[in-house]
């Protein structure tokens, strides 16, 4: 539409009109339903519990497959915060449903696409308005008080010739590695030919493998496939988080601290009578705490 002003012509824009599409994809929708036989509670050992098969668990979790937890290492942004940040920086194809948790610090993002999944759950730069964060793949299993054990890890394949750079053979290279989630784009578009960059859900909590043969072992045709690992972060199995390993735990130096002070010299210590004399010169029987050697 244009309005003519004297000799020049002002192009007027209408506001876009939000179609029906648009306003569904902003609206929380309901989950899709799993329907299961009703469960009859019971009395196990005096408590009351229902009891449902693990299949049945597994399909509760469907709608929730892509699911992430956010865990702020400070006091985190308001939910509109992330929200909004997500939205201009994530890049992904659906905005996701953000929602808070019973621990204040984390933060439950429900994505619809496994694409959307993998693109925010391998994300290198981990901070939303510059507070850092540690992300997680919900599972039915996950607990808020306990880091989970798989989490994203880049590693890099040194000299990997570019003929291996294809996602189905990087899937069975990286397989006894980790889950392969995906590769960086030097390597999806071979740019670069020093090696490949890929991303993996690993178990941090065991020793990984430093290298690998692409090919029988020592066979002259075969490859000796260094790996090197850039984000591979502690884990401590007894506290259940990252940022340190077992050797290095404070909580377990505290316990080993606390039973190096048993008091050992109380088995020493034994009341004994004696006689002792008083001031006026008379004699009588006192108790005393005294230490015997050996004893």
């Amino acid at each position: 539409m244009a309005v003519t002003e004297g000799h020049q012509a002002i192009s007027v824009v209408a506001p876009r009109l939000r179609s029906y599409a648009d306003l569904i994809l902003e609206t929380p929708q309901p989950i899709p339903e799993v329907m299961v036989p009703f469960r009859s509670h019971k009395l196990v050992d005096g408590e009351v519990c229902i009891i449902f098969s693990k299949d049945e668990v597994d399909r509760s979790a469907i709608p929730f497959q892509y699911s992430l937890v956010l865990k702020f290492l400070r006091q985190r942004p308001s939910l509109d915060s992330i929200r909004a940040f997500i939205k201009t920086r994530w890049g992904l194809s659906n905005q996701p449903i953000v929602s808070s948790m019973s621990k204040l610090r984390n933060v439950f993002v429900r994505l619809a696409l496994e694409e959307d999944f993998v693109k925010a759950f391998a994300r290198e730069n981990c901070e939303i308005n510059g507070v850092p964060y540690r992300v997680f793949h919900w599972t039915t299993d996950f607990q808020e008080d306990q880091e989970p054990v798989r989490v994203p890890v880049w590693i890099t394949l040194p000299g990997l010739p570019p003929n291996y750079y294809h996602e189905s053979f990087l899937r069975s290279i990286t397989a006894p590695i980790g889950r392969f989630l995906k590769r960086d784009n030097p390597t999806r578009c071979a740019t670069r030919t020093d090696g490949a960059r890929i991303c993996l859900e690993m178990d941090i909590s065991k020793e990984p493998i430093q290298a690998l043969w692409i090919g029988t072992p020592r066979h002259p045709q075969s490859l000796y496939q260094i790996i090197e690992f850039e984000t591979l972060p502690a884990y401590c199995p007894k506290c259940h988080v990252q940022g340190h390993n077992s050797k290095t735990c404070k909580g377990e130096g505290k316990k080993r601290n606390v039973q190096m002070k048993d008091p050992k010299d109380k088995a020493t210590m034994e009341q004994v009578w004696v006689i002792k004399e008083s001031k006026a010169g008379s004699l009588v029987q006192k108790g005393e705490s005294s230490k015997v050697d050996g004893r």
